[in-house]
């Protein structure tokens, strides 16, 4: 799914009992942004949130 290969299984079961995908450590900024990972995601749980918007969502909390 991942072109650049920097997801792997996470370690937190969902309610459907499927592990959620989690980036790699130091792998995250080889993330080209392509949204592959939200395509192939059939509920939409994930989602790209560039820098910018990151650190504006950490600034309303």
């Amino acid at each position: 799914m991942c072109p650049t290969g920097i997801l792997e299984p996470g370690d937190e079961l969902n309610m459907r009992v499927a592990y959620l995908p989690q980036v790699k450590n130091g792998k995250e900024k080889y993330c080209t942004a392509c949204r592959r990972c939200e395509f192939a995601c059939p509920e939409w749980c994930i989602y790209i949130i560039n820098e910018k918007e990151q650190s504006t969502e950490k600034a309303k909390t």
